[in-house]
């Protein structure tokens, strides 16, 4: 198993929030990360060239395509590998139905190293409107027996795509308590930002350990945690949000968090700073 020390080249395909919070727990660790624009991601050739002068490629986010990524995979060393997009991209689990009524929404954020060893986080629940994430909060309500399974579903998972890095798994629990898995993201998720404030590493921070075949952080919750998503566009009366201490913005993704003794209270603060926004 190689591993990748600090000092070493990251190549990070794709932009946007979640390579910058990449980059940045790259650049605390002392590695140099190179992040290649999507806007780019068109010219094959500069992927190649790109991937060849890196020691490794890796991405956080869904907006580079399978083309460039096979281009990457094709010049140097990919994680996660290609199989494992590809068999993303063929289907994993069962679509979600969000016209119908379930009794929760959550996720379990997994890494798993070069050598197959696998660490998880907490449960993250997930409240969505019109389909689209808009409160997450750790930990999930769920009970730790439903956990302990979701989790082993989680790595079941993550060794059958052989994925090699961070992945969020997606499940939705019916009212009569079925699971049932119905998403995977092979790289950091949106709902596990919320590791960030919540926990010792991050999911980002993890993402680098695993890609590196480093020892893997801990992910010990500090503290329940819960993030809002901001609205897209217009300014905001940011000071009446910060006004609840407990409250951080996250101006670049869009997004707020609180933490507090329990999920269910750090939600009502989200919510509450976020419902204190006023369109200046």
């Amino acid at each position: 198993m190689k591993v990748i020390l600090p000092g070493a080249a990251i190549g990070l395909l794709g932009g946007g929030e979640n390579s910058r919070m990449f980059a940045l727990a790259g650049e605390r660790m002392g590695y140099r990360v190179h992040a290649f624009p999507t806007e780019s991601a068109g010219d094959l050739d500069r992927i190649r060239k790109f991937a060849a002068e890196v020691d490794v490629v890796t991405v956080v986010s869904g907006d580079v395509s399978v083309i460039a990524l096979q281009a990457a995979a094709g010049s140097g060393t990919l994680y996660p590998p290609m199989k494992t997009f590809e068999a993303v991209e063929n289907g994993v689990g069962t679509k979600r139905d969000f016209s119908k009524a379930v009794f929760a929404d959550f996720s379990i954020i997994g890494a798993r190293g070069i050598n197959g060893e696998c660490v998880f986080y907490d449960p993250i629940a997930i409240d969505r409107v019109d389909g689209v994430l808009d409160i997450a909060r750790s930990p999930a309500p769920i009970g730790s027996k439903l956990a302990r399974k979701a989790i082993n579903l989680t790595r079941d998972v993550l060794e059958d795509l052989d994925v090699t890095g961070i992945a969020c798994v997606e499940f939705t629990l019916s009212e009569s308590y079925e699971l049932t898995i119905h998403d995977v993201t092979p790289h950091p998720h949106s709902s596990g930002n919320v590791t960030a404030d919540s926990c010792v590493t991050s999911q980002f921070e993890q993402q680098l350990r695993a890609i590196c075949g480093l020892p893997f952080g801990s992910t010990q919750m500090l503290s329940p945690t819960a993030m809002a998503v901001l609205p897209a566009a217009g300014e905001s009366d940011w000071v009446a949000a910060l006004t609840l201490p407990e409250v951080k913005l996250h101006l670049g993704g869009r997004y707020l968090t609180a933490t507090a003794p329990s999920g269910t209270r750090a939600k009502q603060i989200v919510r509450a700073a976020r419902a204190s926004l006023s369109a200046k």
